[in-house]
């Protein structure tokens, strides 16, 4: 009876009182997860596993490219041309420039299509008196676009052989009427790339944010289930709400527990991406991440924290068993990242369009921190704001939810 009398009096508690009352909730859950191994599983697993996925990609593809590639120029490519004998200089070329010629099937096209051929090149029977008068004498090359890897590459380098091919004929004819080459050279394109080596890896940069988004959802994940479908579950719940302490702390306390642990494994996910980058045994990757940029990351990053945290908290309430909790917050640990897919396809620059939406705005501080780039302080008051704004929404939402005694199922 006085419990119902304090719970419904808020004048009858001190607010000191509160806030102990608050911080003797948060030891307690907090002692009581890291005695949880599956938390400590979660947070060990988002401090090697995650960023090894990521480094064992970047170290496949990077691999796998430098294979094809030695392969090209270590193995003459295999080329099926048809009419052949209509260009032997031009064979002559190919064969310099690392091709085996043989002969095309008879139904070359549809060769290709079944993949027996990567390519074929077809040399039209107008080809010999053309190219003898000085005339455009064509070539078809039959390839399909569809293909990667070790047969683009040789695509490619055909393509390019013989364009030279080509430039060079130009040339000679043109020496041979007494005109310099350099005058149909009316424009030379020479190219200076100022961006720094940290934009070069772009597609690794929008992986970044992908990974840094699902392991804040993921370690805090489980504390949000303990704290509350779990309690409901083994009974403790009901035992926590007959204690002098108002809902409001309740939540606020199981709230904070489970941001801590959000923001461990969000600490642990930057510094082992700082470390591993660091030391990466992949030359074709540079990215920095400096002291300074996990600090900005870190802090830019705790709103979402707040976001992520509350929205799990508030979910798992109206979940009657662990189970059904984890269902549904595995899933949830997922959507906050599909924002972040569009930085894959159409790679936005920070604006008062974008800066408002959670994840997505954190994932461009990530990448323009990463770039090295200046980020308007402004937009990432916008996005600490926004992001901040619409926890404390469900946080409102949770202490309504908590103050109904259906709470306890």
């Amino acid at each position: 009876m006085m419990n119902n009398k304090l719970q419904s009096n808020p004048s009858m508690i001190n607010n000191p009182k509160q806030t102990k009352l608050i911080w003797i909730i948060f030891c307690k859950e907090v002692i009581d997860n890291f005695r949880d191994k599956r938390t400590l599983l979660t947070i060990l697993a988002s401090t090697i596993f995650g960023p090894l996925l990521l480094f064992s990609f970047l170290w496949f593809a990077e691999k796998t490219i430098k294979d094809e590639t030695d392969s090209v120029r270590a193995e003459p490519i295999q080329l099926a041309v048809v009419g052949a004998e209509h260009a032997p200089n031009l064979m002559t070329w190919l064969v310099q420039n690392n091709f085996a010629i043989k002969e095309a099937p008879k139904d070359y096209e549809q060769a290709v299509r079944d993949g027996d051929e990567r390519m074929i090149v077809k040399i039209t029977d107008d080809y010999p008196k053309r190219f003898a008068t000085g005339e455009t004498a064509p070539i078809l090359l039959i390839h399909d676009s569809s293909i990667a890897g070790l047969e683009k590459i040789g695509y490619q380098t055909l393509q390019r052989a013989i364009y030279t091919y080509g430039n060079r004929i130009s040339s000679l004819r043109l020496q041979a009427r007494g005109v310099s080459p350099k005058v149909i050279q009316s424009i030379r394109i020479n190219v200076s790339d100022v961006a720094p080596a940290e934009l070069h890896n772009a597609q690794v940069l929008t992986m970044l944010p992908y990974l840094i988004i699902t392991f804040i959802m993921l370690g805090g994940m489980y504390l949000a289930i303990d704290t509350t479908a779990g309690e409901r579950e083994n009974g403790s719940l009901e035992t926590l709400l007959i204690q002098p302490a108002k809902r409001s702390s309740i939540v606020i306390a199981k709230l904070l527990a489970t941001m801590l642990f959000s923001s461990l494994t969000l600490m642990f996910v930057l510094v082992s991406l700082s470390l591993g980058l660091k030391y990466l045994p992949i030359e074709s990757f540079d990215i920095s991440f400096s002291l300074s940029k996990i600090i900005i990351v870190f802090i830019t990053s705790l709103p979402f924290v707040f976001l992520g945290c509350s929205l799990m908290v508030f979910l798992a309430s109206f979940t009657k068993s662990y189970k059904e909790a984890q269902s549904y917050l595995s899933l949830m640990a997922i959507v906050p990242s599909m924002p972040l897919i569009l930085l894959s396809f159409l790679s936005p620059e920070p604006s008062l369009s974008n800066m408002w939406v959670p994840s997505l705005s954190q994932g461009l501080i990530i990448i323009e921190t990463l770039k090295g780039e200046h980020i308007n302080i402004a937009l990432i008051l916008l996005s600490m704001l926004s992001s901040s704004m619409l926890a404390m929404l469900f946080v409102f939402m949770t202490i309504k939810l908590y103050a109904r005694e259906r709470i306890l199922g």
